[in-house]
């Protein structure tokens, strides 16, 4: 897999997926679906994506978008004042 271009390994990941859309009666071949996605978390972008982290102080990713998505959950809730309509917005 360490010879083959991140496209081809995507392209791969992408016909393996395909199958197991499909509900064919193929086997599909689990130990290469593994392999291409641990080979892929090491190629950049997806090292910086899924990766792990270099320094114990820095955030993958994957772990800003998960604080951002619960900072957007917290912005979110919100209050309707019945006497004159307003929306207030708890943040």
């Amino acid at each position: 897999m360490e010879n083959k271009k991140t496209t081809e390994l995507l392209d791969l990941l992408d016909k393996l997926n395909k199958e197991i859309k499909s509900d064919s009666d193929e086997e599909i071949d689990w130990d290469e679906y593994e392999e291409i996605c641990e080979e892929l978390r090491l190629r950049f972008p997806f090292s910086e994506i899924l990766g792990e982290k270099d320094c114990q102080n820095e955030f993958t990713l994957e772990e800003r978008i998960d604080a951002l998505e619960e900072d957007v959950k917290l912005l979110k809730r919100h209050k309707h004042d019945e006497r004159s309509g307003d929306v207030m917005v708890r943040i």
